[in-house]
């Protein structure tokens, strides 16, 4: 029996199979979580960097079983936010609400195997060190934000209430629960407008930028679901403002981290978020930096930096291949195409980009000259008009240049005529 087929619909969830083995080392309290975590990051990073690009179009057999290993998918980095949880009660949680067992877990996996983890972690050499400390941190942040990439999949299925639920309640673990409002409902309207706050302007440092994005984003949200409602008849301050209902959730989440470990605990899902949200932006940045649109004209794949590196089209469950989904947003993850002569694409994989992007020198000396690239092969003479603006704001020496050049072509054909 061939084991490609099953390969074929489980490659897009390496991150799960990585947070599955993180959970059980978890449970084993084992020494070697953080090597585990080392290796998993390296693995990820060199296969992003030698790999080949695939620029196949595949078909499925069987779609609908994509939908109940998301499913699982979701479940299981949630276990591994809510272990982080379970570490920080066992270690700072003795006098918490949860007595030093976050949900019964230890007590739970002894009725059923025999096996004390609680006594395990109490009373291993590793217990309560710096170490153990990050690498339950590390596995809870990789788990969170693979449960974003899917959710991102799952909350676009907007006629599929199970899929909603899913990909919400993984962005909840992650406090993102935005996302399933501002990406469907503003991002995928207003992309590279300047009514987009997650369209990262030329010129514009990365640093700067995840303020800019997330301060605009989470207004977004609140104006996307008080029109919403208002045009119902409906005060935004109900349950039925997925905004509130979205933060909320995040809440929840937050009330048990503290029954678990007190302030130490809440503390610990507050930086669980923060990298998420840190990594999260390191992705909008990346994926339509520069760009331009005529906000009347619908989007096409030239509105995004696409990406066909193998490992990026496995880690992100299809996402770099941007330029197609935002083209057409109905097309789920596994049917989106590697437009390899339509769009414009990203300097390398997505990690290795999202490394350049964070020294703001190096990202403009590269970039800079993708963007001149854009402007000549892909931008239409609307969108140049708009470019000439952005480039002359850029700060950036080459881009003014161009647009200076632009405009003495334009009034020197305006005297010729």
């Amino acid at each position: 029996m061939s084991l490609y087929p099953i390969w074929k619909y489980g490659r897009f969830f390496i991150g799960t199979y990585f947070v599955l083995g993180a959970i059980i080392l978890e449970i084993l309290c084992s020494p070697w979580l953080g090597t585990y975590g080392l290796i998993g990051i390296s693995i990820l990073f060199i296969g992003d960097v030698v790999l080949p690009k695939d620029e196949d179009v595949y078909t499925y057999n069987n779609p609908g079983i994509f939908y109940p290993i998301q499913y699982a998918s979701q479940l299981i980095d949630i276990t591994a936010v809510i272990m982080f949880g379970w570490m920080l009660g066992a270690t700072y949680g003795g006098n918490a609400i949860a007595g030093g067992d976050f949900l019964g877990i230890s007590a739970a996996i002894n009725y059923l195997t025999g096996y004390d983890m609680l006594a395990a972690y109490t009373t291993g050499t590793h217990a309560g060190e710096v170490s153990i400390f990050a690498a339950f941190a590390f596995a809870a942040g990789a788990a969170a934000q693979a449960s974003i990439a899917v959710g991102h999949e799952l909350t676009h299925r907007i006629d599929n209430r199970v899929a909603v639920f899913f990909g919400r309640l993984g962005e909840a673990f992650g406090m993102h629960t935005r996302f399933s409002i501002r990406h469907p409902y503003g991002h995928h309207n207003w992309v590279c407008t300047p009514k987009d706050p997650a369209t990262a302007q030329r010129g514009e440092n990365f640093y700067p930028f995840i303020i800019r994005s997330i301060v605009g984003q989470n207004k977004q949200v609140w104006e996307l679901e008080k029109n919403r409602l208002e045009k119902m008849g409906k005060t935004p301050f109900t349950w039925e403002n997925h905004a509130l209902r979205g933060w909320a959730m995040e809440a929840l989440v937050l009330v048990g981290f503290y029954i678990s470990a007190g302030w130490v605990g809440a503390l610990g899902f507050l930086a669980v978020g923060a990298a998420v949200n840190l990594t999260l932006e390191a992705a909008n940045y990346i994926e339509h930096f520069g760009l331009a649109r005529v906000p009347s004209e619908p989007q096409q794949v030239r509105h995004a930096w696409n990406d066909n590196h193998m490992m990026s089209f496995w880690l992100t469950s299809a996402i770099s291949r941007h330029a197609h989904h935002h083209a057409n947003a109905d097309i789920e993850f596994w049917n989106l195409e590697p437009m390899v002569d339509e769009a414009p694409t990203t300097l390398f994989g997505y990690l290795p980009t999202f490394l350049v992007a964070t020294i703001p020198p190096l990202w403009h000396h590269l970039m800079n000259k993708k963007l001149l690239e854009w402007d000549e092969q892909f931008a239409t003479e609307a969108e140049k008009e708009i470019i000439v603006e952005a480039n002359l704001n850029s700060n950036q020496p080459i881009l003014i240049e161009a647009a200076q050049n632009y405009l003495s072509k334009k009034e020197n054909k305006a005297i010729a005529a």
